[in-house]
């Protein structure tokens, strides 16, 4: 008897009775990433019911009856009506915790994530960073567990034009050579997905965004880059005009004083000029 329910306790242990899942994915972000949590799904079934939720409360799900995503969160939520996947952006602390999606169709499928968020990244959701023209720069993510299946993207500007991605598949790592603006100036660090922009000049200047693709959860990380010429040194249109304006007032002083000695004037000068010795 004493074996037999020692053998069912185990039993349920096993199965998860407690909360305990050995399939759960741990997922690390920074405050202001974005995090897209994947269903392992490619194409949702017709007449799939998904729920997703956030410890006990329900926070999105998508009806086997029409099919169509809703969210208690608009403005930070978003789930993929083709994969079942569930965004959530620019997150904070508040949002650390279990989440878990039900997905019922021909097969009953219940995955769960366990989010933790650290630190102060960007409470907006984008890394602003300043660079003097002709310097360096890195972009960092703060990342340390990318690991060669992960796939490393990053664009530009508000079009996403692909400036340097990694191909999985083939083991290399693909640059934008055709953009001048990133010809030889971009160095991806694969460890970090970390990018450096060498040479910095102002058409470099705007959004950058990367997308770490992992097989179970996705993170996107934004940063503005603002490239601005030295220091001190103006720029050769306002260098001419301020030479030019000096010219034209010497001139017009030296033919104002030829004129009126020609008229027998004379002209003080005390507190804005030095005396002769």
């Amino acid at each position: 008897m004493r074996n037999d329910t020692f053998l069912f306790w185990v039993l349920l242990l096993t199965n998860g009775v407690f909360g305990v899942d050995a399939d759960e994915v741990s997922v690390s972000v920074m405050v202001g990433d974005s995090v897209t949590l994947h269903t392992d799904i490619t194409d949702v079934p017709k007449d799939t019911k998904i729920i997703w939720k956030f410890g006990d409360e329900i926070i999105a799900r998508m009806n086997e009856a029409d099919g169509n995503p809703s969210t208690y969160d608009k403005d930070r939520l978003k789930l993929d009506k083709q994969t079942g996947s569930l965004t959530i952006t620019n997150i904070r602390t508040e949002h650390i915790g279990h989440y878990s999606v039900d997905i019922k169709s021909i097969d009953a499928k219940l995955k769960t994530f366990q989010v933790t968020v650290h630190g102060v990244f960007s409470l907006d959701g984008v890394k602003n960073i300043s660079v003097r023209e002709g310097d360096p720069v890195t972009l960092q993510t703060r990342i340390t567990d990318i690991t060669g299946d992960d796939v490393i993207e990053w664009t530009f500007g508000p079009q996403h034009t692909s400036a340097v991605k990694t191909d999985r598949e083939n083991g290399r790592i693909i640059y934008n050579e055709h953009d001048e603006r990133f010809r030889d100036r971009l160095h991806l660090y694969i460890q970090t997905g970390d990018l450096t922009i060498s040479n910095s000049k102002p058409e470099a200047s705007g959004l950058y965004q990367i997308k770490i693709i992992k097989s179970t959860y996705t993170i996107q990380k934004i940063f503005s880059v603002t490239v601005s010429a030295p220091s001190g040194a103006p720029s050769g249109i306002s260098g001419a005009g301020v030479g030019l304006l000096i010219w034209a007032v010497t001139v017009f002083f030296a033919t104002r004083s030829i004129s009126n000695q020609g008229k027998g004037v004379s002209i003080s000068c005390k507190s804005y000029c030095k005396s002769e010795k």
